[in-house]
């Protein structure tokens, strides 16, 4: 929202998709396809008159004007329909709930203009897999977080210790993207459940489930697999430099600049956006279902720069890289130029050469 004194120019909002259930059956190996939970909806629909209400109505010519909206979203059915139910108000009444992600897809395409497809951005997670993982087993904080789940566990049950074992082995974690996210998806199984799959947990189970809750287990995990700079910036490349462009086109007031950017997407990109901006309190921070970054660009009565600020679910966040007094803010040129020094120098082969482990060049020093 604007303050007294200030035009704001540009919103750039990464959203998390909303609440869905596991991914698959830990017990029966039955794999799911990963659609929004039932429950999640009007947390979704609501976030979104949120976000409609704050900033929409600063722009009367959006949402949906080509000039002024753009929305990029991964190929996946959750991040469309979370960004379909959070604009829900703006486009026709239909029942989304039932249709398969070639309908959803259709009705994006048809109903949301300047849609965009990114698979740069959003693959992100497949191509830096190697690179995480070698960070990963090299954390300390990585294996210690297995170790103080199995010693919490052994203190009230060897077979909860057993079960837990045996779903750290399981077939699902083979050859996937992220493996060494298999603590999230444990927690995913036990926490984010079907109620009818729920209701058998056995009470070995549920212990499981209470450990991993106390330990802040899955949020701990993302954290430990964006920890290295160098893992960091690899995954959020694309998204940074693509972003950098929509800054670029404000900045010169070009004919095609955008007022309102949404980009649906999963905790990982939150992470690593809040880790771009070097944002120390992460540990406020979930990732949760729903959960929202907004970068602000405003100028300011009787001045002609370009300032920023940072949004994490409408709580104003610090920024490390602030030139100013206020940390609030920054100036835009700050960011401009770190992510020409940073970012722009390296090409998306260039990434993908050191995810394949082509290359020793290294873009940050490893922790």
């Amino acid at each position: 929202m604007s303050k007294e004194g200030e035009e704001i120019l540009q919103v750039f909002n990464i959203f998390r998709h909303g609440k869905r259930d596991a991914f698959v059956n830990l017990e029966t190996n039955e794999q799911y396809d990963g659609d929004l939970s039932e429950d999640s909806i009007i947390n979704t629909i609501n976030k979104g008159r949120n976000f409609i209400k704050k900033y929409f109505s600063k722009f009367p010519s959006s949402p949906f004007n080509p000039k002024d909206f753009k929305c990029i979203i991964s190929n996946s059915i959750r991040t469309m329909k979370s960004c379909i139910y959070r604009l829900v108000d703006l486009l026709p009444n239909v029942d989304i709930k039932t249709m398969n992600m070639e309908e959803v897809k259709e009705f994006t395409i048809k109903n949301i203009p300047n849609t965009v497809y990114d698979d740069k951005i959003f693959l992100s997670y497949a191509y830096t897999d190697p690179i995480v993982d070698k960070y990963c087993n090299s954390d300390p904080n990585y294996q210690n977080l297995f170790t103080e789940i199995e010693d919490e566990l052994s203190k009230k049950s060897p077979k909860a210790v057993e079960i837990f074992k045996r779903y750290l082995v399981h077939p699902y974690f083979h050859g996937k993207a992220y493996e060494h996210l298999k603590i999230c998806f444990i927690w995913d199984f036990l926490c984010l459940q079907k109620p009818e799959i729920e209701k058998t947990f056995s009470d070995d189970q549920k212990l499981i489930r209470e450990v991993m809750t106390k330990l802040n287990s899955n949020k701990r995990m993302v954290d430990v697999n964006l920890a290295n700079k160098n893992a960091n910036f690899c995954f959020c490349h694309q998204l940074i430099c693509n972003y950098y462009y929509e800054i670029d086109k404000l900045r010169k007031n070009a004919d095609d600049k955008k007022k309102i950017i949404l980009l649906s997407a999963h905790d990982l990109y939150l992470k690593s956006f809040l880790n771009f901006f070097e944002v120390k309190e992460v540990s406020k921070f979930k990732y949760y279902f729903d959960d929202e970054i907004n970068l602000i660009i405003f100028r300011k009565k009787g001045d002609m720069k370009l300032y920023f600020r940072l949004e994490y679910n409408d709580e104003e966040l610090d920024i490390p890289m602030s030139n100013l007094k206020n940390k609030k803010e920054c100036e835009l040129d700050v960011l401009k130029d770190k992510i020409e020094k940073e970012y722009l120098i390296y090409t998306y082969n260039d990434i993908i050469d050191f995810c394949k482990f082509k290359t020793n060049k290294e873009f940050y020093p490893s922790k």
